[in-house]
């Protein structure tokens, strides 16, 4: 089951971790931010004593609570998706009870999320949450623009 979360963010936090952060997509020595593929990631664990961190942290356990008290947020990141980059089908680590993705932007073509063939288009603010270890995702190519996500994994 996909559980869709319209509005999770508002336009200014979406903003806010886009550009907030546009310092932290280059990657460093302090392995906070690094490449995977062609995608910029920012581990935003790192950064948890940040306030704005901090409250992310609590809005993203109090939500996966309402579905399982047990599950709570292992990591989560933001990921610079360039044109051309995409991820094959694939099912997440077994101790990932839970995945959620939250969508920064929507102006890009391309970058859908496939979740057990259910695709979603990508619109800002919006949180999908889903058993990621036990649903086959993926997502489609990037045609045009840049897609940023935050991803969250969740453990018990």
């Amino acid at each position: 089951m996909i559980h869709f979360y319209e509005n999770f963010f508002t336009s200014t936090q979406c903003q806010h971790f886009i550009t907030g952060h546009a310092d932290l997509f280059k990657p460093h020595l302090d392995n906070r931010t690094f490449y995977f593929r062609k995608t910029e990631v920012v581990e935003l664990s790192q950064y948890a004593d940040a306030p704005k961190t901090k409250k992310l942290n609590g809005h993203l356990n109090f939500t996966v609570k309402q579905l399982d008290e047990k599950a709570y947020v292992n990591y989560f990141q933001i990921v610079k998706w360039p044109v051309g980059e995409f991820q094959g089908p694939h099912k997440d680590m077994e101790y990932h009870c839970y995945s959620s993705i939250i969508y920064l932007n929507d102006n890009f073509k391309g970058g859908e999320t496939i979740i057990d063939g259910t695709v979603i288009k990508p619109k800002s603010g919006l949180m999908i949450l889903f058993e990621g270890n036990n649903l086959i995702h993926s997502v489609t190519k990037i045609e045009k623009g840049i897609r940023y996500t935050m991803p969250c994994w969740y453990t018990k």
